[in-house]
């Protein structure tokens, strides 16, 4: 091989090697913040009013006051988990 050739394989490489590199970071999406709630702990509304807002949006698209109340209504009605915020569309 000819020292031209191996310089612009060797430069083509340091050119290409970020993207090969950051590539799956870029294609793999954003990771959730926030994982499903362990419903395990709740065992009765009574407890969900001593808890803080943060909203729970199920499957059902109703916004739930916090993981306490989803859990209680996801033993009631089989919901499923979607994300943690309000519910954008009804």
């Amino acid at each position: 091989m000819s020292s031209t050739w191996i310089k612009f394989v060797f430069i083509l490489t340091l050119v290409l090697l970020p993207y090969s590199v950051f590539s799956v970071n870029i294609f793999a999406g954003p990771e959730p913040v926030i994982k499903e709630p362990n419903c395990t702990t709740y065992k009765s509304k009574s407890e969900c009013s001593n808890i803080a807002e943060d909203p729970v949006c199920a499957d059902d698209r109703n916004t739930y006051y916090n993981e306490c109340y989803f859990c209680i209504e996801k033993v009631l009605e089989n919901l499923k988990y979607r994300y943690h915020g309000i519910c954008i569309y009804k």
